[in-house]
């Protein structure tokens, strides 16, 4: 089984270290082969909303930048986990300019999903998401808003299983890796 982290995480952060390295253990526990990628140090530029990776190029950005390794990990990958600190209940600017640059592996065209319109999937292989998203202190408000925006990101990228996982500044390890280690059995489960 392949996972991909992507961090958007700032490399000063002595937390998400810590969170990223508990993930790694309990990913190399049970097999997983992994590829990480610390978005902060890469060259991806931002989506220009050209919507050239559905017409002039399928399936791929017009920008060649490092995006286009981060998708090919993507797409060959079972399991896609972001590390983020949650920022206004969404993602780090990091992540997210990541992120903006998937369309491409959508296709233009709509279908319906539980009466909701959404994209048509381009690829046959589907990724579940497990995205960590990191808080200071408790704020329930932030929380949700993270759980919805993930499970919202799920749906439009035909994602198995989706789960979020808040994890609190100075939270106790076992209780991060406990609720790591049964979403990554969930994926397991359904592979």
């Amino acid at each position: 089984m392949k996972a991909i982290i992507l961090d958007g995480t700032k490399s000063d952060n002595n937390e998400s270290t810590k969170i990223f390295d508990l993930m790694l253990e309990e990913l190399k526990k049970l097999n997983w082969e992994v590829i990480s990628i610390v978005l902060e140090d890469k060259n991806i530029g931002y989506c220009t909303g050209c919507f050239g990776c559905w017409v002039q190029t399928p399936g791929e950005c017009v920008i060649k930048d490092y995006e286009e390794e981060v998708v090919r990990n993507m797409v060959h990958s079972d399991l896609i986990i972001y590390l983020t600190p949650i920022m206004f209940g969404g993602y780090s600017s990091i992540l997210k300019k990541a992120l903006d640059r998937q369309i491409g592996r959508v296709l233009p065209y709509f279908t319906k999903v539980d009466g909701e319109v959404h994209h048509s999937k381009r690829y046959e292989k589907e990724q579940s998401l497990i995205s960590i998203g990191l808080l200071g202190k408790h704020d329930t408000e932030k929380e949700e808003i993270f759980k919805m925006l993930v499970a919202r990101n799920a749906i439009n990228m035909w994602a198995p299983f989706q789960r979020a996982i808040i994890s609190l500044k100075g939270e106790n390890e076992s209780g991060f890796s406990n609720n790591f280690n049964k979403a990554l059995m969930e994926v397991e489960a359904i592979l």
